[in-house]
């Protein structure tokens, strides 16, 4: 069982089929290679998926480069339970954003193609991300946004989104409910 690649993983932003699925991986990976080997039936039973849904998910990480699928077989030809890899360099925690950070975006200039905002956002982010930065800019308005975005481009993190909203949000995460 490897915590480390638990409380990794719970730090990526996935759509909860993914999520569900990467956590019971890391559950059951090894600590130093990352390696592990859990049926479809087992991670369908764990997660409430059917075995089908477990497969497509398992696509789908695969595809993202979170996992890697080594498929085994028998010396008679039969399949045997394929050996998953949780791949450590996707399931870095990102790095709290300090005061510094957000400073040093009126500091040092950054040369980009486009002077708009909108097309520097998809560059970093992908064109499906625009939604959130529309949201952003609605809530903290476009110069706060301008910056956060001058942030994420000198860090240049592995996955940006989370980053932004911590710059946006002054490096505190939001968690649930407390009581």
């Amino acid at each position: 069982m490897s915590i480390s690649r638990v409380h990794k993983v719970l730090d990526i932003e996935l759509p909860t089929s993914e999520k569900i699925i990467l956590i019971l991986l890391a559950d059951n990976a090894n600590d130093e290679s990352g390696e592990c080997w859990p049926s479809q039936g087992y991670l369908a039973k764990r997660s409430g998926m059917t075995r089908q849904n477990v497969n497509l998910v398992i696509k789908r990480l695969a595809e993202k480069e979170y996992i890697l699928v080594e498929h085994r077989y028998r010396p008679d030809g039969g399949q045997r339970a394929n050996v998953y890899t949780v791949i450590p360099g996707h399931c870095n925690r990102q790095v709290a954003v300090t005061k510094e950070d957000t400073e040093s975006v009126s500091k040092e200039s950054i040369q980009m193609n486009s002077p708009h905002i909108w097309d520097v956002w998809t560059d970093i982010a992908g064109y499906k991300a625009k939604p959130i930065l529309g949201k952003a800019i609605k809530d903290f308005g476009e110069f706060e946004v301008a910056k956060a975005i001058g942030v994420v481009l000198l860090k240049k993190p592995a996955d940006p989104i989370p980053y932004f909203r911590a710059v946006l949000n002054g490096g505190k995460k939001k968690r649930g409910f407390v009581a």
